[in-house]
């Protein structure tokens, strides 16, 4: 909630988009015990849309329509790219991709594939755990953005160290099945196109805190993996990728799809 005072945002009402910004007081009217320690509980907050009154606002937006940043995709420098919300459109366009990929060569394919864009991954794992009760797979592959640490305030002790351009992150630990790890750094390890495989490997010895957890226990249970985007600043309106993460983690998932049998075993030996 720190990020939040102090910027445009956009509110989505059935009428259309009312833009608004969320106000802060001026440094110059705040006590030394508020410039020191902000206050930054949620409802302390308020969207300023410019108008007079509580009537004149209701004419305009109802009680709980949703807003979003006011801030869109732009490309940096040296394909970097920076938006709010990569977290986790870039996991959506990767999946997308990965199914472009496989329809362009549908004949490799031994194994039926589904794509999913879940939604509520923040408050539960909701959608995973809908869709992959419903798809009920043999084996399912989470795809999510990570914490790069290549920027200065990163501290490589706590997350380890990723960085972007250096390709999908593949994790190993608890929540990943054995055999779905090995054969995601089997398929990352494989040329295409000439190119040098470029992945990172990262440890979660506890849950992942991602869609894989919810899937891992879905039905019988499924045998789960998780490839990651390197992304900086996340849960900020500025998070930023390198769009060849995206590639390389695209055609990753797809030629991990591509080497599945219908006779493959995901049991650990």
């Amino acid at each position: 909630v720190a990020i939040i005072p102090g910027r445009r945002v956009q509110i989505h009402t059935k009428n259309g988009v009312v833009k608004g910004v969320i106000g802060k007081r001026a440094i110059h009217l705040m006590s030394d015990e508020e410039r020191n320690k902000p206050k930054v509980e949620i409802e302390s907050f308020w969207i300023d849309i410019a108008v007079e009154n509580k009537d004149e606002a209701l004419e305009l937006v109802a009680i709980g329509d949703p807003a979003t940043y006011d801030v869109g995709f732009d490309e940096l420098r040296n394909g970097i790219a920076t938006s709010r919300a990569f977290d986790d459109k870039a996991g959506a366009f990767v999946v997308a991709e990965t199914l472009r990929i496989l329809a362009e060569n549908r004949g490799a394919l031994k194994a039926a594939v589904y794509g999913v864009s879940t939604v509520q991954e923040e408050i539960g794992l909701r959608g995973a755990t809908t869709a992959a009760f419903g798809v009920d797979p043999q084996v399912a592959v989470a795809i999510d953005v990570t914490h790069a640490t290549d920027s200065p305030d990163m501290d490589k002790r706590k997350v380890g160290e990723v960085k972007l351009g250096g390709g999908p992150v593949i994790t190993r630990g608890a929540n990943i099945n054995p055999v779905v790890f090995d054969r995601l750094v089997q398929a990352a390890s494989m040329k295409t196109n000439g190119d040098t495989p470029a992945y990172q490997i990262d440890a979660a010895p506890r849950g992942t805190g991602t869609d894989a957890n919810a899937i891992q226990l879905t039905r019988a249970g499924v045998a789960a993996g998780l490839v990651s985007i390197p992304l900086r600043y996340m849960h900020t309106a500025v998070e930023t990728v390198a769009l060849t993460d995206l590639e390389s983690s695209a055609q990753l998932l797809a030629t991990f799809a591509q080497a599945v049998e219908p006779d493959t075993s995901f049991i650990p030996a």
